[in-house]
């Protein structure tokens, strides 16, 4: 009897070890766990992080790879609200414009048929007066706010950029043609020497300056403002359409396994084919759409 109340005893002072134990053992399982799902969320924003930005990295050169992504981005926002303002303007200078060329018409029209019709000349004379007071009026004000020439002047804003861009973009495919090759020959010499690089950056900022000089007159905010809230849409959709695109690429793969181990698809695996399969036919609509 002793001998089993002490065998109790024991059992008794073991229990909470025992307990402490399991506890300590899920709770490390709990965070292996925890650890892989965030490994695996990790890895799928990188994913769709790297399909967002196609092109835009130089191996082997992060900083040329930084400063000319920060290079493209800042003339491709100028390029478009450039375009965007060229267009603004324009309107504006079309409700002067117009009015002023139909005046201006009507005015001769009303002066060849007045000499049809003497007896009525006081009559004709006055309406020919009010139009050429009118006519005479819209194009003082069309001088005075001069939307025509701030509409050419950033028309030719947006051209420069545009050819900035380009320069850029040839200069980040000489770059990565110079890593991939540098990746495959062993070859240590960089792309460009430090004057060179100096040379080219001075040539950008040269330019950018120009620009700014030839257009005094500055992009209005709402069109800035309607940009921002259009890039901040395009992101969000491009981050999207990359996350269902990983997402459909997943389950592919999964389709892709069985079929390879000899394993008989689901009818939910044949779902995800039609499904797939209907998404891939909406989206070449879409484009052909877009094209026409």
């Amino acid at each position: 009897m002793p001998e089993s109340i002490q065998q109790l005893h024991e059992q008794e002072t073991k229990a909470p070890h025992v307990a402490k134990n399991t506890i300590s053992h899920w709770s490390k399982v709990k965070r292996e766990l925890s650890k892989k799902s965030c490994n695996d969320t990790a890895h799928v924003l990188e994913l769709v992080r790297n399909l967002s930005n196609q092109g835009e990295h130089i191996e082997g050169d992060p900083g040329m790879s930084f400063v000319i992504s920060k290079l493209l981005k800042f003339s491709e926002e100028r390029r478009s609200t450039h375009s965007a303002s060229q267009r603004h303007f324009d309107r504006l200078n079309a409700v002067f414009f117009w009015p002023s060329i139909i005046l201006t018409s009507l005015t001769s029209a009303t002066s060849f048929v007045s000499s049809y019709f003497p007896e009525k000349n006081t009559l004709f004379n006055v309406g020919i007066g009010i139009m050429a007071s009118l006519s005479t009026l819209i194009v003082a004000l069309s001088e005075t706010y001069r939307y025509g020439s701030k509409a050419e002047q950033h028309g030719l804003a947006s051209e420069s950029y545009e050819n900035l861009r380009t320069k850029l973009f040839f200069k980040s495919v000489q770059l990565q043609a110079h890593a991939i090759e540098e990746s495959e020959n062993e070859n240590k010499e960089p792309a460009l020497t430090k004057c060179e690089t100096k040379a080219f950056f001075t040539s950008v900022e040269d330019q950018i300056t120009e620009i700014a000089r030839q257009c005094k007159n500055l992009v209005p905010n709402s069109i800035v403002l309607q940009y921002k809230e259009n890039r901040y849409d395009s992101i969000v959709e491009s981050l999207a359409r990359n996350l269902k695109t990983v997402i459909v690429q997943d389950e592919f793969s999964k389709i892709i396994d069985k079929l390879a181990k000899g394993v008989e698809l689901t009818s939910a695996d044949h779902k995800k084919i039609s499904t797939i399969d209907k998404q891939a036919k909406a989206t070449r609509k879409k484009r052909i759409l877009l094209d026409v």
